[in-house]
Parts: C-alpha cells; structure tokens; sequence
C-alpha cells in the first residue's frame, strides 16, 4: 500500500495503536508467565520507592526476629536449667530432714549425695548454647565455673558452737599448754609445703596464730574469722588456698587443736570464688533503638546458698553442720523461683517484640507481593481483551489499504 497525504493521518493512528497492542499484549504475557509485573524497577516506577522501604523493614524484622528466637532459646534454657537446680535442691532437702531427725547420715549417704549434686549444680551453670556459656555473663566463651571450686575448700574449723573473736587470748578458749602446729598444704597440682606455727598458750592471742599462718607465701594455707557458710558465730578457719588439701597435726604436748574442737569441715566463702565469668548483663537488640537487657549470672545469691550448703553437706557429716546446710538450701529453695520469675519476665518481654515483628513481617510480605506480583487469570483475561484488538487494529490497517476511490466509484 501507498500512503497517500490524505490517508497518511489515519494510517499513522491505526498503526501506533495496533504497536501498542502489540506491546502491552506481549507485557501482560511477559507477566502471566512470570508472575510479576516487571523484571525491573522501571516497570513499577510509581511503586518503587514504597517497594524499596518495604523491602527494607522486611529485612530489618527479619534480623529483629533472628535476635529474639536467639534470645528466648538463651532464656528458655536458662530457664531449664535453674528448674533443674530447684528440683535438686528440693531432693538434697528431704535428704537433709531425713538424715538429721533420724541421724541416718551414713544411711543416706548424704555426702556423696550432696557431692554428685554439687557436680550437678556446675554442669547446670556451666550450660552451653551455641558455644556460649549462658551463665558467665560477658565471658561467655568460658565456663560460668570452675568445677575444682565449687566444693567447700579443704578446711579446719573451730567448734560450732563457740565464738572466736579478733584479739582473744588462747587462755580465754581453754589452752593451757604450749605447743606446735604443723601445716602440711598441698595444691591441686600435688606440690606440698609444711609449715610451724609455735604458741604460747598464756601470752599469744588468736590473731598471733593467724599471723604466723598466712605469713606463708609458698602452698600456703590460709586462716580466717568467719561463720560456716560465711554466717552465723565467727569461727576460726584454716584453709588450703589453692583448693587442695591441708592437714594439721599438733606436736610437743599442746592443747590448741582439741580446745578449739578443731574438725576437718568444709567451709565454702561467701565470695562465690567459684565463678569465673564477668557482672555484665547481656544486651539483645529487639527493635530500633530499643535493647533488653536479660540474663542470669552463675554468682546469683541464690545459686551461691545452694553451692554453700551443698559444699558443708558434702564435707561432714556433723549434725550441727547439716543444720547449717539444711539452712542455706532452704533459703535457695525460696530464693530460686524469683531467678525464674526474672527469666520468665525477660521471656515474656522478648515474646512481645517477636509478636509484633511477626505481624509486622506478614503484613510487608503482603504488601510486596501486592506490588511486585500479578493475578495471573485476570492477566490471562487481559490477555485475551488486547488480543482480540491487536487483531482488529490488523483488520482496520487491511481495510484501510483498500479504500480508493476508484473502489468507492464503481
């Protein structure tokens, strides 16, 4: 066909539209194929912009989400853990009650007991969650304790029922005769050192005797003024200070050991120095500019009454110890249910940033898939519509071609 002038205006017309049915139908099959409404960014351009602060949120919630499923699995472990520690405590106390109304210390074994639960006790804060120790604060890539200082050192101990204060005179507690004391202190690794403590039984006071202990600097034992279990009526302590072993004899006729009734009884310090971590509380970033601070330490006061008690139970087997034990545990058993409540609290307080990330994340996911995506039948109905004028775009340019005049007159 040759275009005329007088035929060029409305050829023109026809053709553009049948090229741009052509493109839109090939689009739209583009896009029922697909799925989406464009490969690129170009294809949604009044869109792009909210797609792309979309996409943003999405992946920042899904890193929000990462943390607190990382978190609550951190707390419902520690979680585990102390209910573990509650219910040997509340074992270890019946153990206890038993041995000491009916004094079956030796039927109940409660030595071994107390000592296979102490054993218990540091695995439960040495618990390790994808290579963290959950219990050593900071210094998670350690063990929340030490297992060689958990038990109650090795210990001579004055008579339980007996004061001894700074300053008193060996006379005042009943020593009568002069005499020697020799220390044998040796450590974990096996090395041993022996040391003399002379006393006058009428001049010399009791911190004479300690004075001359903890002047040894080599294996040495250490003495101290303190209650069993760090409470109670101050006794007089002697102590291997590397954890090891430690036996006192007495020679040349004194009397300073079987006055003060000294016994070989664990005596765990107040100090927690069992635990080796670090005091810094974890932080879990949850939401912009908000972190929750959670987490329970291996030195909790409560952990300590229970590791106290179990550490003199494990020692001896003296009723008035297993008063005293019995006394510790029982505070444990009051005390570590509010470690759980705090847990449970920090628990709860990361489940209310995961839920409204969670609505958060199915409400953008939504949303992206409304501007990225297409209803392919109602493309598939498009389809057929442009079709259908693509194909009479064709039919008018071919009817087009044939008018003339010479057509129009015959």
């Amino acid at each position: 066909m040759v275009t005329r002038v007088a035929t060029y205006t409305n050829h023109t017309l026809l053709s553009d539209l049948a090229l741009r049915n052509a493109a839109r139908v090939t689009d739209l099959q583009n896009q029922a194929s697909s799925g989406y409404k464009s490969r690129n960014y170009a294809g949604i351009a009044d869109s792009t912009q909210r797609l792309l602060n979309l996409e943003g949120e999405y992946s920042r919630t899904e890193q929000y989400l990462r943390n607190t499923t990382q978190g609550k699995l951190r707390l419902q472990s520690m979680e585990t853990a102390v209910d573990s520690m509650l219910t040997i405590a509340t074992e270890m106390k019946s153990l206890l009650i038993q041995a000491s109304s009916a004094q079956q210390a030796d039927d109940v074994n409660i030595r071994n007991e107390a000592d296979q639960a102490l054993q218990q006790i540091a695995n439960l804060l040495n618990t390790n969650l994808d290579g963290r120790y959950l219990f050593a604060g900071g210094r998670s890539e350690e063990p929340a304790v030490d297992i060689e200082k958990i038990g109650a050192p090795d210990n001579y101990i004055s008579k339980l029922n007996t004061s001894v204060t700074s300053g008193a005179l060996l006379s005042s507690l009943g020593v009568t005769t002069n005499g020697t004391l020799q220390i044998v202190s040796t450590d974990v690794d096996g090395n041993s050192s022996t040391s003399t403590v002379n006393y006058n039984a009428a001049t010399d006071d009791i911190d004479d005797i300690m004075d001359a202990i903890n002047n040894v600097t080599t294996n040495r034992a250490i003495a101290s003024l303190r209650g069993l279990g760090g409470e109670g009526t101050t006794l007089l302590n002697i102590e291997n200070v590397g954890n090891g072993s430690i036996t006192i004899t007495e020679t040349g006729g004194g009397d300073f050991l079987s006055k003060l009734g000294m016994e070989k009884m664990g005596n765990p310090r107040p100090d927690a120095d069992y635990y080796m971590g670090d005091h810094q509380i974890m932080d879990l970033r949850v939401d912009d500019k908000y972190d929750v601070s959670y987490g329970i330490l291996g030195d909790n006061p409560a952990f300590q009454k229970l590791i106290q008690g179990l550490g003199i139970a494990a020692s001896t087997e003296n009723q008035d110890a297993l008063t005293v034990a019995l006394g510790f545990i029982n505070d444990a058993i009051n005390e570590l249910p509010n470690v759980q409540g705090q847990i449970g609290l920090d628990i709860a307080n990361v489940e209310r940033f995961e839920e409204r990330h969670q609505d958060f994340k199915v409400f953008a996911a939504q949303a992206i898939t409304d501007i990225e995506t297409v209803d392919v039948p109602l493309t598939l109905a498009e389809v057929s519509q442009y079709t259908t004028a693509l194909q009479a775009s064709f039919i008018s340019i071919s009817r087009a071609a044939d008018l003339s005049l010479a057509n129009y007159l015959r």
